[in-house]
């Protein structure tokens, strides 16, 4: 008989990062995708893409996904940058892009969620240079620390690419439909705007791997 698979949970946004990350930990885990509503701009065309993903990929591991939701213009206002679309340019500073507390939200929302559904492992997309607080090993340590003396439940959150950036992921990884997910702040339907800071981000990255980008983008002057 065989051994049933525990199931885990992979928070996911439909971008490149965590959608390689479902795709891999699926291919021995059964796994909950998770995906966090917060009022970005974005949203949409990211559970999309995530649906599509997932549907390319055809792993019956992979669970139906769970949304999660919080009011985000509570927390940033309805005139913060990521609620109106108003979004850092092609080539700002990663710093520009930085949402206050979203790890927490992220985190704290799934781990909530997992603690009534018996699932003890968060998985995230963190990557290598990430230069955020709320990504470093320290956080997602104090944080497990934390979820374990709140929900009084072993709940443990693990970055396993953390020693890893994208354009690595991008060539081991080169096999799943990577065209298929949305690393965007102001997409054009289902489109990449290549006007954002995600888009370039995610251009250098299939460039600096050598592997042909097949991502649809909305114009090609940043080229």
């Amino acid at each position: 008989m065989s051994k049933k698979l525990k199931e885990i949970a992979v928070l996911t946004s439909g971008g490149l990062d965590s959608a390689i990350l479902l795709a891999d930990l699926a291919t021995s885990n059964k796994t909950r995708p998770i995906y966090v509503r917060s009022g970005l701009r974005w949203e949409n065309e990211e559970i999309n893409s995530l649906q599509n993903f997932i549907d390319a990929i055809n792993n019956p591991l992979i669970s139906e996904i769970v949304t999660l939701s919080i009011d985000g213009s509570s927390l940033y206002g309805k005139s913060h940058w990521s609620m109106q679309g108003q979004v850092p340019a092609y080539d700002a500073p990663d710093e520009h892009v930085y949402i206050p507390g979203r790890n927490f939200i992220l985190i704290g929302l799934a781990a909530i969620w997992c603690s009534s559904h018996n699932i003890s492992s968060i998985f995230l997309g963190s990557l290598k240079g990430n230069p955020f607080a709320d990504a470093t090993d320290q956080f997602l340590n104090d944080y497990s620390k934390i979820l374990k003396y709140g929900l009084h439940k072993d709940i443990s959150v693990q970055a396993p690419y953390k020693q890893k950036n994208k354009v690595e992921l991008i060539r081991e990884f080169k096999h799943l439909p990577l065209d298929k997910t949305m690393t965007c702040m102001q997409p054009v339907g289902m489109i990449h705007c290549n006007a954002c800071n995600k888009c370039k981000e995610r251009r250098d990255a299939f460039k600096q791997a050598g592997i042909q980008d097949k991502t649809k983008y909305n114009h090609e002057e940043n080229s």
